[in-house]
């Protein structure tokens, strides 16, 4: 049968939340925010995006990878207003000091999110919709054994020019010779045409500062443009619905995971004998998508019911489905 969001989650919040509103409320105390009014969730709206609708006007989109604390996005976005501006990162902690700069003083054209770049550009983007894609000093990763987590290798170098407006473009600032040197490589028979040039430090940076108190005067700036716009195949999402099984046990569940191309793995799992509810928490990978989410389970009409916590946080992804039918016990 379908499933809806609405069905489970107010039993769901109830669950879980006596067991995290300390650590909600600490997390979002004024000790770490002024706003987060800057702060978007991909999974609340429409994909891809609606850039008109988010920001509420039509203007040039620039797109930040891993803005750090926020330093550049904040002063770009007050020096252009008549420009709209995107972050990305993936650490909750400068997620945290970014938007603490970014509250003050509050604008309307900066927006940030708490994710993978690839998986905000192929999820939350539309083909040629950005007008700047920039990364300042990402993390180079300069040991070979570890080359596969540079991000910016040929097939990320596409999807950005998919991106990217016909006159748009691809900004890369680092301090690694070896990262220059690297993603020129990557870029040969790339969707992107680029080039790299020594120059001074002037992006006035965190990381920038602290390589130029270590000495170093020279950083490089790899500037490029598209050459032609690559078809990059829209992510699949599915329809949620919820699995159901006339046999289970709390005392013997213990849940298998799976490997390949999507990998599930499963973590504790709590039960409630008085509710007859319970949770378990699961970790999804597929590609560069990584979600965490709660399987709920609950006696419904003399039926064990398995669907997600709360739905509505989730991309609705063949791996989520996935988990459910081995949280389930549907397939093994």
């Amino acid at each position: 049968m379908p499933y809806r969001a609405s069905d489970d989650r107010t039993a769901s919040r109830t669950f879980i939340l006596h067991n995290i509103r300390e650590t909600i409320m600490t997390a979002f105390s004024k000790k770490f925010y002024r706003s987060l009014e800057p702060l978007m969730k991909a999974v609340d709206h429409p994909r891809p995006l609606d850039l008109p609708v988010v920001f509420g006007r039509t203007a040039p989109m620039e797109f930040e990878i891993g803005f750090g604390n926020g330093e550049y996005l904040h002063r770009a976005s007050l020096a252009a207003p008549e420009r709209d501006f995107v972050g990305v990162e993936v650490a909750w902690a400068s997620l945290k000091r970014a938007l603490r700069r970014l509250s003050a003083p509050p604008r309307p054209n900066v927006r940030v999110m708490l994710m993978k770049a690839e998986v905000a550009l192929e999820r939350c983007f539309a083909p040629e919709s950005l007008s700047v894609i920039r990364a300042l000093f990402p993390v180079p990763w300069p040991d070979e054994r570890r080359e596969n987590k540079r991000l910016f290798q040929r097939a990320f170098l596409d999807l950005a020019a998919s991106r990217l407006k016909s006159d748009g473009a691809f900004i890369l600032v680092t301090d690694s010779p070896l990262l220059a040197e690297w993603t020129m490589g990557q870029a040969e028979n790339s969707a992107l045409r680029l080039d790299c040039e020594e120059r001074p430090a002037e992006m006035d940076t965190k990381y920038e500062r602290k390589w130029q108190g270590g000495g170093r005067l020279v950083f490089y700036h790899i500037t490029g443009r598209k050459t032609l716009t690559p078809i990059v195949p829209p992510p699949q999402e599915i329809e949620m619905q919820a699995y159901y099984n006339d046999d289970f046990n709390p005392d013997t569940y213990n849940p298998q995971g799976c490997a390949g191309e999507i990998i599930v793995k499963f973590k504790e799992f709590m039960f409630d004998r008085s509710k007859n509810q319970g949770l378990t928490r699961v970790m999804v990978l597929e590609g560069p998508l990584t979600q965490e989410f709660f399987i709920r389970v609950i006696l419904e009409n003399g039926r064990w019911k398995f669907s997600p916590a709360i739905a509505s946080q989730l991309f609705p992804t063949q791996g989520v489905a996935r988990a459910l039918e081995l949280a389930a016990g549907i397939v093994s």
